[in-house]
């Protein structure tokens, strides 16, 4: 009974909403993302300052969101880091973007695979969730039954760090029309060109300055897919681990040659 007892005590020790804050709507009961959120228990949420379609933000609120991104980075790495303590995980261990980071990232990635729940199986159409969810991602606070999410960002944050530890010229930045154009050889007052799937959102950057086309990582929405792909009830075996892009960073595969 130890799944149980573990979701109980979840739910108790929210705090929120007097039973627990992570409750599930009615319906939801099949999602993972919101059983999840249960199993957080206390974890504080991190909402950002605007939420909704990135290609619906200003210029201005996506910098906003950028600047509180960044003034909240190590708080939220220190709370991922006690949360996975509780774990046995050394989260810390992989802010050194070395190769003991890659030993315990892997961990942590086999404590991932462990952890979520698989979604349910459809007889007839099989995994009908095969996609992360984008859109549910960028409009939720994070809270909640959505609580998990702000799990999967401080996620994004400690593998963005140990990118940055074996390349510093990587750093966060959200890729606005100059840096998408930059990224997809287009120019950026083409209106026919084609922007990149990242235009808008906020992504890890290599920029050299040295006029060498940009490195663009979008870690938050990769850690997504990796989470949401371990879920899969079919058990198909997910093509990335935690933490992603870092055995490649340290190889030099993004370095000038």
């Amino acid at each position: 009974m130890r799944g149980l007892s573990d979701w109980l005590g979840g739910r108790r020790s929210s705090g929120r909403h007097g039973d627990g804050g992570a409750e599930r709507p009615d319906g939801a009961a099949g999602d993972p993302y919101a059983l999840l959120s249960v199993r957080l228990g206390d974890y504080p949420p991190d909402t950002p300052l605007h939420r909704g379609d990135h290609r619906g933000l200003t210029r201005e609120q996506r910098a906003e969101n950028l600047a509180q991104f960044l003034a909240r980075d190590a708080d939220r790495i220190a709370v991922l880091v006690s949360r996975l303590a509780r774990e046995g995980l050394d989260g810390a261990a992989v802010l050194k973007g070395d190769e003991a980071a890659l030993v315990e990232g892997r961990r942590i990635d086999a404590w991932l695979a462990g952890w979520v729940p698989h979604r349910p199986f459809d007889p007839v159409l099989g995994d009908v969730e095969v996609n992360a969810p984008r859109a549910r991602w960028f409009a939720s606070d994070r809270a909640g039954a959505d609580l998990v999410f702000s799990f999967i960002s401080d996620l994004a944050r400690l593998n963005a760090a140990a990118i940055a530890a074996a390349d510093p010229l990587f750093s966060w930045a959200v890729v606005e029309d100059a840096l998408d154009g930059a990224i997809t050889g287009g120019p950026v007052d083409n209106p026919r060109g084609e922007p990149s799937d990242r235009r808008y959102h906020l992504c890890l950057v290599r920029d050299a300055f040295d006029g060498s086309v940009p490195v663009v990582l979008d870690v938050p929405l990769a850690v997504l897919g990796l989470v949401h792909g371990r879920m899969s009830p079919l058990g198909l075996p997910v093509s990335a681990e935690f933490p992603i892009g870092l055995q490649a960073i340290r190889s030099g595969a993004y370095a000038r040659t």
